[in-house]
């Protein structure tokens, strides 16, 4: 297996929402094959955005995780306001 495939299962297996991203890559990555009459232009706009969207969508969860494990976390110090 190599190392990129054995990232994505990894990646997978701590955010499901990865494979539905992949899968979306690899059908439009995929498409623009089917047709050689179709420009070289278009391929690399759809998968340019469609790569953004991934990574921004991937951003998103991750950053939401994050916030609420941050939030979560019990920051008073016990006993700090007691009187002497």
């Amino acid at each position: 297996m190599t190392r990129t495939r054995q990232l994505l299962v990894a990646a997978a297996a701590v955010f499901p929402e990865v494979m539905v991203g992949v899968a979306l890559f690899n059908a439009v990555r995929a498409r623009p094959r089917e047709d050689p009459e179709r420009g070289d232009a278009i391929q690399w706009v759809i998968l340019t955005a469609v790569g953004a969207a991934i990574a921004i969508t991937v951003g998103t969860i991750i950053y939401n995780k994050l916030t609420n494990k941050a939030n979560s976390i019990d920051v008073t110090t016990p006993g700090a306001n007691a009187t002497p």
